[in-house]
């Protein structure tokens, strides 16, 4: 009775169990089964794979693509351990590549290996995101305009790079119709074709909160769709009239502009430091844009006059120092100029 229980009933090697060995379980165990062929959707324009029906940005090369595809589409048992694949890759066509697999791992406490071979296919359609650009399909408009005058070319650079911006982060987030059709430079401003109502919204609120300004909705019904009324949207924003950096003139004295609450403007005075509110009405006129500022090398120092020197003609000139505020000579200080006067910048 002993000696029954201690051998494998199939081949007469010691069985702890008394019971079928591993070497023999392993050996009727079916435990690897691969199919003929594995293939997954590839977008010819912007890349993206096509995943249990919808479609994913994530990207890969080519042959790391075909790699996860024979690996998801192997069936191993589930009491294998010590798993090692070995994939050869053979490119046949754009599209088709033949893969020769070899898996060897411990089952049931014995050593077993395998191989298969498969084809894979990358076919290509179209993603729902380029179809609809190239369809021209768009669900909204932000468009960008200023208060009584034409937005400088610094405001139109610095809207697209928010747009593009905005875009990024929501493609980013999984919101791959969000997406911007074009953008379109006017005389007036600049309008922003979007792809999605939100897109619209978070773009125009991002404009708004780095520029200033404020913008209204303006939805007009397209259509009908599914017994569902479409919309497009026109987020009409308007930048103030000076917007933030902008130097100004008020009562003699140049000052920066921190922002605008409604008719007043919110202003920083680099001769004092004081921030100020003043309005609008008060603006004589805009010197220039805090941005235009050059580093000025400062030459010397003479009580509440600084000589320095300008950084396109080497010539010395000379501008009025705040109280207080620390230079000396071989140091740069940022300089705005307004004809023919030095605006010295913190």
């Amino acid at each position: 009775m002993h000696i029954r229980e201690s051998i494998c009933p199939l081949c007469g090697n010691p069985s702890p169990s008394g019971e079928v060995c591993g070497q023999c379980r392993a050996l009727s165990t079916r435990w690897l089964e691969c199919p003929p062929r594995v293939s997954t959707v590839l977008c010819p324009t912007c890349g993206a794979r096509k995943d249990a029906g919808g479609w994913s940005d994530l990207q890969l090369e080519r042959e790391e693509l075909a790699r996860q595809l024979i690996k998801r589409a192997i069936w191993l048992h589930p009491d294998l351990r010590d798993v090692s694949m070995n994939i050869a890759l053979d490119e046949i066509s754009t599209n088709r590549s033949r893969a020769e697999c070899r898996i060897s791992g411990i089952l049931f406490g014995a050593p077993v290996e395998g191989s298969c071979s498969l084809e894979v296919e990358l076919r290509r359609e179209q993603c729902d995101r380029c179809s609809r650009i190239s369809g021209s399909y768009y669900e909204g408009v932000v468009q960008v305009r200023a208060t009584g005058r034409r937005p400088s070319q610094r405001e139109l650079e610095e809207t697209a790079r928010i747009a593009c911006a905005v875009e990024a982060s929501m493609t980013e987030s999984g919101e791959r119709l969000s997406f911007i059709s074009r953008l379109e430079e006017h005389r007036d401003g600049i309008d922003i074709i979007v792809g999605s109502q939100r897109l619209g919204s978070e773009i125009a609120t991002a404009i708004s909160r780095d520029l200033g300004g404020r913008f209204t909705t303006h939805p007009k019904l397209v259509g009908e769709k599914a017994g569902r009324q479409v919309f497009r949207i026109t987020y009409s924003l308007r930048l103030p009239r000076y917007s933030r950096g902008d130097i100004v003139l008020v009562s003699g004295r140049h000052l920066e502009v921190l922002g605008v609450d409604g008719k007043n403007i919110r202003c920083l005075d680099h001769a004092s430091g004081m921030v100020r509110s003043v309005p609008e009405r008060q603006v004589e006129r805009k010197a220039g844009h805090k941005g235009d500022a050059l580093e000025w090398m400062v030459a010397y120092r003479d009580g509440d006059l600084l000589g320095v020197l300008d950084p396109r003609t080497g010539v010395t000139k000379e501008v009025r120092i705040p109280r207080g505020k620390e230079t000396s000579a071989g140091t740069t200080v940022r300089i705005l100029e307004d004809g023919d006067l030095l605006v010295l910048l913190e």
